[in-house]
C-alpha cells in the first residue's frame, strides 16, 4: 500500500481542458466567486447610517468589555493587593433621543464593582461614553433615472493615539465611523459622524510590603518582605490585517504590558506573548487563489525537489522555492498576493540551487529576530546551510570565523535554543543561529566549564542524527555512534548529557519519536525486533512492547513507519506490521501497560498522509473494506476506531494527501465527489458536525483535476492554508486559502 498517489478517476491531465468542454474559468487571483450583487438601492440613507452606528457600537462593546477583563486580571496579579479587589464592569444602555443625542443611540459605563452584586450601580460608576445616532438628511428633489450604481459604503477608522494625548493620557485608539460618500475607500474629516476614544490603562499603584518573617530557631529577624509588584497596564494595538488575508478591515489586539514569555515589562509596547485576545474584522469575504506563476502559462512553477516552503509569522512572508524556466530554481518571497511574489535571489547563477532540497525550509525566532534556515547550492561551495530575513542582503550562507556547514541527503535540521540544530556532511553537529555557528557541545549558553566537561563526554562520538533528531525548548534528542553502536542521547540547556545502550548486542537504531512529559517514547531494535521503549530525562528507560510478526513467530521490523507514534491520554497509537503484507493500527497503555491490536480490517494507518491528533482522537488515512482509501480515526480503543469519511462512494480512493488542525476545524487535500461531480484533489474540511465539506477547489468543474497536494506539504498559518495546486490555466503553482471564516476567527463587517 505505500504506492505513489495516482488518480483513479476519468479526468483530464492538468493543464489539459476536459474533453468535448470549454476550459472552465479560473476565479482571479484573490477574487471572489463572483456572484449577482448588483441590486437598486432601496434602503433609505438613514437605515445604512443607523447601521453603520450599531456596528461601531458593538465593536466599541466589545473593545470594553475586553479591557475592563484585562484590567481585572492586572489587578488581581499584583502582589500583595487584596483577595477582594473590587470587579471592573462594563454596563450598555440604551439612549432616547434628548438634546445630546438628538436621534438617540447608546451609553457605555465603566466602573468598579464595589458591592459585589455583579452589577454596576449609578454610584459606582466611574467614567461613561455616549454613541449618537445621526441625524436623517433633508430628502432632496426627485431626480432622473440613472444607472443602478452601488450605494456609499459604511466605514470604520481607527486612530492610533501616543501618550500624552488629550483624549487618552496614557495612549490607545479612536474609533471613527461614517459614510465614504466619494467611494475612495477611506474616510475623510468630512465624512467622519462619531468619534468615541477607547484608553489603555493606567499604571497600577504598588502592591503592600510582605510581612516581616521572624526566624524561630535562631530567635533573630528574617529577611524584610519583598515590595509588591508594580500593576501592568492594559494595551490595545492597531494593527492593519495581512493585504494576502483582507484587504479593508482591521485588528484590535488586547494584552497586558507584564513582560510574560518573550514579552518586555512597562516598555509601552504589545508583544505577542503579552497578548490576551484580539478581535478580527474584514470588510470583505476573506481572500482565497494563486499568488505565484512563477512559470508564465501551463508550465510548473514549482514541482519535484523544487517545492519547500515556509511562513514568516513575525515579517507575513513567505519564503519558497520555485522554478521560472529562466534562472532555474532559486528562492522567492510574497507577501501572500501575486504582485508581491518575486524572486528573492538566484542563489545559482549557473544552475539549480534547489533551496530546502534536503532540510526543507524552517522559520525560527532567533534573538536577531525572525530567521529562515534552509540548505542550497551556490555552484561553487556546494550544498551547505543558508539563512533569510526575507531581504536579498539578509539572505545569505552561514559562515563563522571561515567554518560552514555542509548539507547532505542525511541531514536534518531542528529548532533548539534560539536556532537550529542540524548534522552536517562532515559528521558534526552544529547549532547556528544564522549569525555564528559552533557544535552543540559549545552552545553560547554554557559555561567555559560545562563547554570542557561536554567535549570529554562526547569524545568518540561519530554518525550524529543520522536516525533521529528531536528537540523542545530545552532537550535536544539525538542518535550517535559510540563504540560501533548507534544509541539515543540527550543534551539540555543545563548542559547535561545523558546516553542509552538499548540494545547491548548492537545498534538500537532509534526513530520515531514522541515527547511525553517526562522523557521520550521512540521505536528501537531489541533482540525481539522493532519496539516501543520510553526514556525518561533522568537516564531511566521501559521497555513497552513485545510485538510479534502472528503469522511467521519472528521479531516485528515495521513499527512506527508510516503512522508514527501518537499519545491520547495515557494511550499511545501507532502502527505496525504483525500480519498479512500491511501495516495494522494499534495501541499501548502506559498505565495498565497493554499493548493491543485496534482493528483487523483497517490497514495501511497513514501509509500516505501519517497522522494528526484532532479533538483526542488520531486522524489517519488508511484502507477499509467497501471504501478503498478514506479517512479513519481512533480514541486509541477497539470501539473507538472507526472510518470517517467515503468521498469517493464505493470502492474508489480519495487519495488522502495531507492534514492540518485548527481549533475545532481539521482540514485536509483529498479527491471526493459533490452530487456525483469529481471534484479532484482539492481542499476539504471537517467541521463539529463530523461532516466532511469541500473547503476549496483550484480548478471547479466536471472532470477538471487540479492534483492538489502533488508537489509540497500542505501548510497551515494563522490565517491560511497553504499548498501547490493546479487551476487549469497556469501550472503547479502556490494557492493562498484565508480560514478565518470557517474557523470563526474572523468577524466579516458590515
Amino acid at each position: 500500500m505505500s504506492n505513489p498517489p495516482t488518480m483513479d478517476v476519468d479526468a483530464s491531465i492538468a493543464g489539459e481542458p476536459a474533453p468535448n468542454k470549454k476550459p472552465k474559468n479560473v476565479p482571479p487571483i484573490h477574487g471572489q466567486q463572483k456572484k449577482n450583487k448588483q441590486k437598486k438601492n432601496q434602503k433609505s440613507k438613514k437605515k445604512l447610517f443607523l447601521t453603520i452606528l450599531q456596528t461601531a457600537i458593538l465593536v466599541l462593546a466589545l473593545t470594553l468589555s475586553t479591557y475592563s477583563y484585562l484590567q481585572l486580571e492586572s489587578l488581581g496579579a499584583q502582589l500583595g493587593g487584596s483577595d477582594d479587589a473590587a470587579e471592573i464592569l462594563v454596563r450598555t444602555e440604551g439612549r432616547d433621543a434628548d438634546s445630546i443625542c438628538t436621534e438617540g443611540g447608546a451609553e457605555i459605563f465603566l466602573g468598579n464593582d464595589l458591592n459585589s452584586n455583579g452589577y454596576l450601580d449609578e454610584e459606582e460608576v466611574t467614567s461613561s461614553t455616549k454613541v449618537c445616532h445621526g441625524k436623517e438628511g433633508l430628502s432632496g428633489p426627485q431626480g432622473a433615472p440613472g444607472a443602478t450604481i452601488m450605494s456609499p459604503s459604511g466605514q470604520l477608522y481607527i486612530e492610533d493615539l501616543e501618550f500624552g494625548s488629550i483624549a487618552c493620557p496614557n495612549g490607545g485608539i479612536m474609533l471613527h465611523s461614517g459614510i465614504d460618500s466619494n467611494q475612495d475607500g477611506q474616510l475623510s474629516q468630512t465624512e467622519i459622524v462619531s468619534s468615541e476614544a477607547v484608553c489603555d490603562g493606567v499604571i497600577g499603584s504598588d502592591g503592600t510590603n510582605g510581612q516581616t518573617g521572624m526566624d524561630g530557631s535562631q530567635g533573630e529577624a528574617g529577611a524584610q518582605g519583598e515590595a509588591g509588584a508594580q500593576g501592568a497596564p492594559a494595551l490595545i494595538e492597531h494593527l492593519q490585517p495581512s493585504p494576502a488575508v483582507c484587504p479593508s478591515g482591521l485588528i484590535l489586539r488586547f494584552g497586558v504590558d507584564d513582560g510574560i514569555g518573550e514579552g518586555v515589562s512597562f516598555d509601552g509596547q504589545l508583544h505577542r506573548d503579552e497578548v490576551r485576545s484580539s478581535i478580527q474584522i474584514c470588510s470583505t469575504p476573506l481572500l482565497y487563489g494563486p499568488i505565484s506563476d512563477f512559470a508564465t502559462g501551463t508550465a510548473n512553477g514549482v514541482t519535484t525537489n523544487c517545492d519547500a516552503m515556509a511562513w514568516m509569522v513575525e515579517q507575513q512572508r513567505l519564503l519558497t522555492a520555485g522554478v521560472n524556466g529562466v534562472d532555474g530554481c532559486e528562492l522567492w518571497v510574497s507577501e501572500g498576493v501575486e504582485s508581491s511574489t518575486q524572486l528573492l535571489l538566484d542563489i545559482n547563477a549557473i544552475g539549480d540551487s534547489l533551496p530546502g532540497l534536503y532540510l526543507g525550509l524552517t522559520s525560527v525566532q532567533t534573538p536577531h529576530g525572525e530567521r529562515v534556515f534552509f540548505d542550497a547550492d551556490d555552484g561553487i561551495n556546494g550544498r551547505q546551510l543558508w539563512v533569510s530575513d526575507a531581504t536579498l542582503n539578509g539572505t545569505k550562507r552561514v559562515v563563522d570565523s571561515g567554518d560552514y556547514a555542509s548539507i547532505s541527503s542525511s541531514s536534518q535540521l531542528v529548532t533548539w535554543g534560539q536556532g537550529i540544530v542540524v548534522n552536517t556532511a562532515s559528521d558534526t553537529l552544529v547549532w547556528s543561529d544564522g549569525t555564528s555557528m559552533t557544535t552543540v557541545f559549545s552552545h553560547p549558553s554554557y559555561s567555559t566549564v560545562q563547554q570542557q566537561n561536554l567535549d570529554t563526554l562526547s569524545l568518540g562520538m561519530t554518525t550524529f542524527a543520522t536516525e533521529m533528531l528531536h528537540a523542545n525548548s530545552s532537550h535536544l534528542w539525538f542518535s550517535a555512534k559510540s563504540q560501533n553502536d548507534i544509541e539515543p542521547y540527550l543534551l539540555t540547556m543545563d548542559a547535561e548529557l545523558q546516553s542509552w545502550d538499548l540494545n547491548p548486542t548492537g545498534a538500537s537504531q532509534p526513530g520515531a519519536p514522541l515527547l511525553l512529559e517526562d522523557g521520550l517514547v521512540i521505536v528501537a531494535e531489541a533482540q525481539n525486533g522493532r519496539q516501543l521503549v520510553r526514556l525518561f530525562d533522568d537516564g531511566g528507560m521501559n521497555w513497552l512492547t513485545s510485538l510479534q510478526h502472528q503469522g511467521t513467530g519472528n521479531p516485528t521490523t515495521n513499527v512506527a513507519e508510516h503512522l508514527g507514534i501518537h499519545q491520547i491520554g495515557e494511550l499511545l497509537v501507532f502502527d505496525a506490521l504483525t500480519s498479512g503484507v500491511d501495516p495494522q493500527v494499534w495501541a499501548h497503555n502506559l498505565s495498565s501497560t497493554n499493548t493491543n491490536i485496534l482493528s483487523t480490517t483497517i490497514v495501511a494507518p497513514g501509509d500516505w498522509a501519517g497522522g494528526i491528533v484532532h479533538q483526542q482522537r488520531v486522524w489517519f488515512d488508511c484502507v477499509a473494506p467497501s471504501v478503498a482509501h478514506e479517512i479513519c480515526s481512533s480514541d486509541g480503543t477497539v470501539n473507538g476506531t472507526r472510518v470517517e469519511t467515503d468521498l469517493r462512494a464505493g470502492m474508489a480512493s480519495s487519495n488522502i494527501l495531507g492534514f492540518e488542525t485548527h481549533g475545532d476545524n481539521l482540514f485536509f487535500l483529498a479527491s471526493g465527489q459533490i452530487d456525483g461531480i469529481e471534484t479532484g484533489s482539492s481542499l476539504w474540511h471537517i467541521g463539529n458536525d463530523g461532516q466532511p465539506d469541500l473547503a476549496y477547489d483550484p480548478w471547479p468543474g466536471e472532470n477538471n483535476n487540479s492534483a492538489s497536494g502533488t508537489y509540497g506539504e500542505l501548510v497551515l498559518t494563522e490565517h491560511h492554508l497553504i499548498f501547490i495546486s493546479h487551476d487549469g490555466i497556469r501550472g503547479h503553482e502556490i494557492h493562498f486559502w484565508s480560514h478565518g471564516e470557517q474557523t470563526g476567527d474572523w468577524l466579516i463587517w458590515p
